[in-house]
Order: C-alpha cells, then structure tokens, then sequence
C-alpha cells in the first residue's frame, strides 16, 4: 500500500491518462490529489496514514504534523471524523489554513515538543495529546491524556505544556481532563467509563484490581473494583469476541468460567458495553442494583 506522486510515477513512465485509465481499472486508487497506491489502507488510521504520506512532501522544512496526524503516529486514540486531513503546526509567521487535505495551524513550538517518528517531523507525545485535549469533548480528553499517561508522559510534563496554553480554545477542557486522568485506565472504553461514572455521582472505584480467593489465590484482574461494596465492574469492548466461530465460543467459555470465579471469591459483578455508556440513568441503575446486591448478599437479613 505504498503511497506514490504522480511526479514519480511518470518518471516511471506513467502519464495523466495512464494512470486515470489505472484508477478506472482498480489497478490504482487515488489517496488524494497527485498521489496513488496500489490499494486503500483497511481501516481510517491506515488511510490517514496513506494520505500523510502523500501530503508529506509537498509541506516543506517548517511544518511539523500535530493534532489528529500526530495522535495516529504516537498511537494515541483518535476518531474517525479527525482523520480527513492531514494536520500540523507550522511557525508563527507562516501561513495556517485549512484545504480540502490539509489543516495548518500556526503556532510555537519548544524544541523538546518535536520529535522524529518514521523519519517525519512530529509533535511530541505530550504536546500532541495536550493539543488533542484543546479540541475534544471532556470525556474523549480523559481518554486521550490517560493513554499518554499510560504511555509513559509524566503528568508534571503535560500540566507545564496546560500551563503554556492558557489561552488557547478549549484549554480549560484539557486542564479539568488531566485533573481527572489517571494512566491505570488501559482503554478508550475503560476512560470514558470513568468519566460517567463519575457524572452519575457513584463512588470512585478502584483500577485493576486484583481478585483473590479466600484461601488468598489470584484468581483475576478486573478493570473496576468497589472495595467496600465488594463490587467489580468490567467494560465489554467486544473486540475480544471477534474471530472464527471456535474462537470466539473458546473466549466466551473462557469468560464465564473467569466471572464464576471472581463470584466464587465473593464478589459481585457488574458488565457493561458501549451502549450502556450512553445511556447514564441506566448505567447508574444498573451499577446500583449491583450494590444492593452485594449487600444483600453480605446482610442476607436486611
């Protein structure tokens, strides 16, 4: 999936009508504007990617990618709807603007905020997920500053760049989403869990919490604990589920046997999927049930 400018295929001896007559043929697709592969990336991260690559050459030595761009390369998690353009940062004294494959802002950059990733010019990982947080919903900021947590970032680091932002748009999001991120949260579903549960004013659970037996046998890591209610929450991303038929009945047998023996140790456990993350007043419900049942199961008399 090799991404290549015209210019470069007609040195290969490919002209304007060759290669429209390669496209129409499916032999060719056209990533953007004077520029082709052999196919399109399978999914929106790998054609973002394709279109990096062929947007790449024409930005000259100042532009840096940033944004959306970025948050790709550092693996950071992104959103369909960002990845239609190519973004970066160019100096101040240039020109920002935004085309139909390009999004240029301006803007300063220390020189310890731009790093090299697959020989392009890229901002930082925190700078990158700050900027990010500038632009997103306070839910989908938690989950990206979490994930550079996650990834290493010191907090100290991202609250100085949060500091050097104060007066850009959106900064007050990204200062109230690292108040509230916490690198323990290990997926986009697990962060904006956190975040509702939270909104729907139900305790602060625990993060990857071990469970053990009563003989003190591991018995499993679960993503959310209530200690004192003796509750363990899971967020059910699905992604485990895909596969072959086998698989997926082998993961499914897997799981429950995982879940009776988290019950076992004496706890009680509460699922949720993506659909129940939008739902608040159910989702609250359905955490509360659990509790009172993890009472009842404690005081069988009340």
């Amino acid at each position: 999936m090799e991404v290549a400018r015209a210019a470069q295929l007609a040195v290969e001896g490919a002209d304007r009508m060759s290669l429209t007559r390669q496209v129409r043929a499916g032999s060719l697709v056209r990533v953007r504007h004077g520029a082709y592969a052999s196919e399109l990336g399978v999914d929106a991260m790998e054609r973002h990617l394709q279109l990096v690559a062929a947007t790449w050459p024409l930005l000259g030595e100042s532009a840096v990618l940033s944004h959306s761009s970025a948050a790709v390369l550092h693996g950071l998690p992104t959103w369909e709807r960002d990845l239609a353009k190519v973004t970066v940062i160019r100096p101040e004294g240039g020109h920002g603007r935004a085309g139909t494959w390009l999004h240029a802002r301006l803007g300063a950059l220390e020189p310890d905020q731009v790093c090299q990733l697959q020989n392009l010019r890229v901002t930082s990982l925190a700078r990158t997920a700050v900027d990010r947080a500038c632009g997103l919903s306070y839910d989908r900021a938690v989950a990206t500053l979490d994930a550079a947590l996650r990834a290493g970032v010191r907090r100290s680091e991202l609250e100085q760049i949060v500091r050097g932002a104060r007066r850009r748009h959106g900064v007050g999001v990204a200062r109230a989403a690292l108040a509230f991120a916490d690198g323990a949260s290990e997926s986009v579903g697990e962060s904006i869990s956190r975040v509702l549960i939270a909104q729907v004013g139900l305790p602060a659970p625990s993060l990857q919490v071990e469970i053990r037996d009563r003989s003190g046998r591991w018995v499993a890591r679960s993503d959310f604990g209530w200690l004192e209610q003796r509750v363990v929450g899971e967020f059910d991303g699905r992604i485990k589920y895909l596969g072959d038929e086998a698989s997926v009945a082998d993961t499914v047998i897997r799981e429950k046997a995982r879940e009776q023996a988290i019950r076992d140790a004496g706890w009680v456990v509460v699922r949720w999927t993506w659909a129940d993350l939008s739902d608040p007043i159910g989702f609250r419900r359905r955490v509360q049930a659990a509790f009172d049942h993890a009472r009842g199961l404690t005081n069988p008399a009340s």
